[in-house]
């Protein structure tokens, strides 16, 4: 941006203040192309473009079934291998090690031992 008066010539041509002519050049003979997309909604990053994705609105996605946690407590019996759709979702790891603390220390509390 400059503060100084720009003439355009009828050709497009610019002439800045201080007699210094610049013509912009057409698309189809620059040497370095434009790499920004037509979509106005484009962003910048770096020098990449990233376009919006379309995604669907509300009313239109469904959620999956869920299971609640209770039965993923109680599936806890199963071997420790077990590849069962409860077994491997995130949440299962740490199930497993409550419930697997409580199981010690109902061991602990039902021993002779403890009780002396």
């Amino acid at each position: 941006m400059t503060r100084h008066p720009i003439q355009v010539l009828e050709d497009g041509t610019r002439v800045y203040s201080n007699g210094v002519r610049y013509k912009p050049v057409p698309k189809e003979l620059r040497k370095n192309s434009v790499h920004k997309p037509e979509d106005p909604r484009a962003v910048r990053f770096f020098d990449t473009w990233f376009l919006p994705l379309d995604l669907l609105g509300e009313d239109q996605r469904q959620m999956p079934a869920t299971r609640p946690d209770s039965v993923a407590y109680d599936h806890m019996t199963k071997p420790k291998r077990c590849r069962c759709d409860v077994c491997r979702r995130p949440e299962a790891k740490r199930w497993k090690r409550l419930w697997r603390q409580h199981q010690r220390q109902m061991r602990n509390e039902s021993s002779p031992s403890a009780n002396t």
